[in-house]
């Protein structure tokens, strides 16, 4: 297997697209899973032609889609619509309506199931992301960081409709949510991993994970994994480490611009991703 070690990365950046972009305010939304949670996220939509790609971004344990916004808005400026998603129990994300009223949810006294869970969340957000007028609902990626990884992961595995993924820092298991069980369900489809080299946990679980998709005859490339100096843990990698959010993006861009684009169409009146709900 071979690893990209980073150093520079101004020709994989130099992929983004050049042209310039009317951009809009990132603005809060809102929806509610099947199980009733009020999940909040922040949408950050280009004006550009339609219809444009989109990415759902999937944060760490005890952060929030804060955790994103240059991110996020890196995507917006090279027409790329992008969705932060608050996981439930963590920053606006934590109301349940029952027919007693509003209970609170908080991550601090989540169960293994509480954790399982967070997959409706991201059904949830795929869902009203594909249905959003001028978003091209075949060409949606997932980035998850740490937590987020693992949740990703596992989501597209019954998601066949995601098109890439990328995972900051997954481990093999995070609160009880496997990814060595899953990983061969995303079958051939893109892949990026990103880790540190001294994140010792992260890094291992890295490595098995590439060995588990090779075994299979899944990793159709032999960079799928980016190893960084250094100790840092998810999304923290795309701020401190010199030039990674240019790989990553540049990555990502290259793969959702390279696929065809759908004709655009009226949102309809529902979608209906492969999770089973």
């Amino acid at each position: 297997m071979r690893m990209i070690f980073l150093i520079l990365a101004v020709a994989i950046a130099g992929q983004m697209r050049a042209e310039t972009v009317i951009e809009t305010a990132p603005r809060p939304v809102r929806f509610t899973t099947r199980d009733s949670i009020e999940l909040a996220a922040t949408y950050y939509h280009p004006i550009s032609s339609n219809p444009v790609p989109a990415v759902i971004l999937l944060h760490s344990y005890g952060k929030n889609s804060e955790e994103w916004g240059a991110v996020a808005s890196l995507f917006q400026m090279n027409q790329v619509a992008a969705l932060a998603l608050d996981l439930r129990g963590h920053g606006a994300s934590t109301h349940r309506l029952t027919a007693n009223g509003t209970e609170t949810v908080d991550y601090h006294n989540f169960t293994p199931q509480d954790y399982t869970a967070m997959l409706l969340d991201i059904n949830q957000a795929y869902d009203w992301l594909a249905s959003q007028p001028g978003i091209d609902k075949h060409r949606i990626a997932v980035v998850g960081s740490s937590i987020g990884a693992n949740l990703a992961l596992r989501y597209a595995a019954f998601n066949d409709e995601v098109v890439g993924l990328v995972l900051i820092s997954p481990g093999l298991f995070y609160q009880n949510l496997r990814t060595d069980d899953v990983i061969t369900g995303y079958g051939k489809r893109p892949l990026r991993i990103v880790v540190s080299r001294d994140d010792t946990f992260a890094f291992a679980s890295a490595l098995q994970l590439i060995e588990i998709r090779q075994r299979a005859g899944q990793a159709v490339e032999s960079n799928e994994t980016i190893v960084c100096s250094g100790s840092l843990h998810g999304a923290t990698m795309l701020t401190g480490v010199k030039d990674l959010s240019g790989v990553v993006f540049g990555w990502l861009n290259q793969l959702l611009f390279s696929l065809p684009a759908s004709p655009a169409e009226p949102a309809p009146k529902g979608i209906k991703s492969n999770y089973n709900r």
